[in-house]
């Protein structure tokens, strides 16, 4: 009876399970891996969630990965559900406070001094938004991709419509993107430092070209990469 007992106390707890449209974060998730897997934006999923600090996730929370009440893609519903917490629980929502105009996608383009070039080559196709959601960069494989700044690393894996990618969260709810890679050199949860050698470049992309893709996030949206690196 006494082993019986003791097994049922150390009886680790079940995970949830996810409901129509929802997604359970399993250990080592980011919120740009889960986007990857099910075909949302990072930044949809924190909206449609509630998520107070999209970086930080817990094993066993509970996401939306649909719009709520049928909302489309990209619209904010009246009242959105909240996140659940580990176990399962709905999250306690946070305190109102006094009506305020809603914060921007993202905050008012500036230059980052901290933050130099992933690559020397020329810029060759430039952010749009839409068809292109960073800046292609002229190379030959097997040149060096660099950190943007210091930060540490989020994701290091193949994702769908990326290949091989490197994700580097900065801070701030900032990250930068790194594709069409060859050799990476770091690891997920490693520091890096501005100017560190993260990874090569891979074989040719579009059109017989090697080049690095490369991506400025904030808060799950993509930014124009231009706006932020120093002027060339």
């Amino acid at each position: 009876m006494a082993a019986l007992m003791l097994a049922a106390c150390s009886t680790s707890p079940k995970m949830p399970v996810a409901g129509p449209g929802e997604y359970v974060v399993q250990p080592g998730d980011t919120l740009y891996r889960i986007a990857s897997k099910t075909g949302r934006s990072a930044g949809d999923i924190a909206r449609w969630s509630n998520l107070q600090d999209p970086d930080k996730l817990e094993a066993g929370q509970v996401l939306r990965v649909a719009p709520p009440g049928g909302a489309p893609a990209g619209t904010s519903s009246d009242a959105p559900p909240p996140a659940r917490g580990a176990a399962g629980e709905r999250a306690r929502p946070p305190r109102t406070r006094e009506a305020r105009e809603p914060e921007p996608a993202a905050p008012p383009a500036s230059r980052r001094s901290d933050w130099g070039w992933p690559a020397p080559g020329q810029v060759i196709a430039g952010f749009n938004g839409s068809s292109n959601k960073g800046i292609d960069i002229a190379a030959n494989p097997g040149d060096a991709v660099v950190s943007i700044g210091a930060g540490k690393v989020a994701v290091t894996e193949m994702l769908r419509g990326y290949g091989s990618v490197v994700m580097v969260d900065h801070g701030g709810s900032y990250m930068s993107v790194y594709t069409n890679l060859r050799t990476v050199m770091v690891k997920q949860g490693q520091r890096v430092e501005r100017g560190q050698k993260i990874a090569d470049i891979g074989g040719s992309g579009d059109g017989g070209k090697s080049k690095l893709h490369f991506e400025i996030r904030y808060r799950g949206n993509a930014v124009d990469p231009r706006q932020y690196l120093a002027a060339r």
